[in-house]
């Protein structure tokens, strides 16, 4: 018998990524205009700050930053 539980994702995301400690990196947007955050530690992904052009770059950096992000979210954050 399986304990876990789901959580509805938030409007907009297309991907989630969980954290080493539990928190989750979210995709969000389209193939050629993602936008990525941290409920951890608040880290963003966007355009602006990292040279992406599709959707691969952003699930690139998503991932590799749910692999190393030991942030806890805080409580009441949306």
């Amino acid at each position: 018998m399986s304990t876990s539980t789901q959580t509805t994702w938030p409007e907009g995301v297309i991907a989630r990524y969980l954290t080493v400690v539990g928190s989750t990196v979210d995709l969000s947007g389209k193939k050629y205009n993602t936008a990525g955050t941290c409920g951890g530690c608040q880290e963003e992904f966007s355009e602006s700050n990292y040279i992406a052009r599709d959707l691969s770059a952003a699930r690139h950096w998503a991932q590799a930053h749910a692999e190393m992000c030991r942030a806890l979210p805080r409580r009441g954050r949306p």
